[in-house]
């Protein structure tokens, strides 16, 4: 197996019919001021969207739709982690399916212990100690 594959696997689990995935929060990125937190703006359809230099998560988020949710009592929510995340990231567990019986019991209660990290981003940049 490799590398990649092997870290997706580590941000999901379907050993029983709950399907869990990891999450990271984009809001967190933001309150932590995550160096890896982009902004580009969209010339041809005049949106800004942001998204992980680091790919603790791939998609693109769209700024104005993250704002909205945001603003509610629902929140944007999290998006599904595609690569190592950092200290920072506020991280989550969230289940596909809820369901009662043997084949939703969980068999991997490991999996929701908080996942190996890498390093965070914020030491690499900061050149104070090193000039």
């Amino acid at each position: 197996m490799s590398g990649h594959a092997k870290l997706v696997q580590s941000h999901q689990c379907r050993q029983c019919c709950t399907f869990c995935d990891r999450v990271v929060h984009p809001a967190g990125c933001i309150e932590s001021s995550c160096p890896y937190l982009y902004l580009y703006d969209d010339e041809a359809s005049g949106r800004r969207y942001m998204g992980c230099l680091g790919n603790v998560f791939k998609v693109e988020i769209d700024v104005e739709v993250f704002g909205e949710a945001e603003r509610t009592r629902q929140r944007f929510g999290g998006v599904k982690i595609t690569g190592r995340p950092t200290p920072r990231c506020q991280i989550s567990v969230e289940r596909a399916y809820e369901g009662h019986g043997e084949p939703f019991d969980c068999v991997n209660p490991g999996f929701f212990e908080p996942p190996e990290t890498g390093p965070d981003p914020a030491e690499a940049l900061d050149l104070r100690d090193r000039l």
